[in-house]
């Protein structure tokens, strides 16, 4: 027997002796070869809450400068708030005064190194807040486009006046459409008076 039979049938007997089947080894294929792939740790990492430095919280007025070259003074209002993304890592909000955007606020995230006593900006731009006025959800164009406009664009493609296309399908759905002249038997046609 192969080394690798005996050890297959070592499993076997165990499992047999035991009643409990075992479960395979994680495999993936590499360059021709099989290569065992190590069990995921069971358990999962701790996630806490960043921890707000101080000295970035701080830097609300290099982060008013940093807006300076996206937009002038009268644009950015008043100081909204601090928010620690990460250690080291703050953002701060302000609130927009451009018009068109009620609601929206600007933003500059800032960070600096360990140990640093330096101030760096690594973001900025504008975001809806809560009360921002957004567009609408997108619609791919197939829910968007009328009936009309699909025939339209189909007599195109097919080399015909696409008004004659329209007009064909309007008198045919006219005439599929029932008078509404005629009254209507919910059994079918009307039956005619016996004599």
């Amino acid at each position: 027997m192969k080394p690798e039979t005996q050890t297959q049938a070592r499993a076997i007997e165990a499992t047999e002796a035991t009643d409990v089947e075992p479960s395979p080894p994680e495999t993936a294929q590499a360059e021709g070869r099989t290569v065992r792939i190590p069990p995921k740790p069971t358990r999962a990492p701790r996630k806490r809450t960043p921890k707000l430095d101080e000295l970035l919280a701080g830097a609300v007025d290099q982060a008013r400068a940093a807006l300076q070259g996206l937009a002038e003074d009268d644009e950015i209002g008043d100081h909204v708030g601090t928010v620690a993304d990460d250690d080291r890592l703050v953002t701060h909000r302000f609130t927009a005064t451009l018009a068109g955007y009620g609601g929206w606020e600007w933003f500059v995230t800032v960070a600096r190194a360990p140990r640093s006593k330096t101030v760096t900006v690594c973001e900025t731009g504008l975001l809806p807040g809560t009360d921002a006025i957004l567009a609408p959800d997108w619609l791919p164009w197939s829910e968007r486009v009328s009936q009309e406009e699909k025939i339209r664009l189909d007599a195109i493609a097919a080399g015909e006046d696409p008004e004659a296309a329209v007009a064909r399908a309007r008198s045919a759905a006219e005439d599929e459409a029932p008078d509404e002249d005629e009254p209507q038997d919910e059994d079918g046609p009307a039956a005619e008076p016996q004599a």
